[in-house]
């Protein structure tokens, strides 16, 4: 597969198929960004189908094709954000993506997702662009427009509360 710096540079010369070749490389990423913030799967679709659209008018103003995932994140989070506000109503997330089906680690998978779901937003997106997303902290930093030991801080707090969330769900001592 061609590299994400030479499809955002085709993608800006106006090839559409680079374009979808990004957005599809980058659906489970946005999916799983949109879903920790507006917790419900009609409201993400929306938040994604409004950053498709954004970022495809905005690209040209892109300067640095390397940082087009972030780029395509915090567009997202505004999108997500503009959904909350206009909406006004926060609904407790039912599924999360990747929650395997069947097999030993459903459980597992379910206990995880409970404790992210009891987790405030801001934990719970940090957590999520690091963990799931693969995302390191000078790029997070540079997405939320914070310091990198802020995100660093975030990180290490996020993490003690969902391990006290967790542990207590699984009636452990903390």
């Amino acid at each position: 597969m061609e590299s994400t710096e030479k499809l955002v540079r085709r993608a800006q010369k106006g090839d559409q198929a680079a374009f979808v070749q990004l957005i599809e490389a980058h659906k489970l990423a946005m999916s799983r960004t949109a879903l920790a913030i507006v917790h419900n799967d009609e409201d993400a679709a929306d938040a994604i189908g409004e950053t498709v659209l954004a970022a495809f008018s905005q690209l040209c103003t892109l300067r640095e094709a390397k940082y087009f995932k972030t780029w395509l994140t915090r567009i997202l989070i505004y999108n997500c954000y503009d959904i909350l506000r206009a909406r006004q109503r926060v609904v407790p997330i039912d599924t999360m993506p990747d929650v395997p089906q069947d097999g030993p680690d459903q459980d597992r998978a379910l206990d995880i997702q409970r404790g992210l779901e009891m987790l405030a937003e801001n934990d719970r997106l940090v957590l999520t662009l690091h963990y799931l997303e693969d995302m390191p902290v000078r790029e997070i930093a540079r997405l939320l427009g914070v310091k990198e030991g802020t995100v660093k801080t975030r990180l290490m707090r996020s993490r003690q509360r969902f391990r006290k969330i967790y542990l207590e769900q699984e009636g452990e001592c903390v």
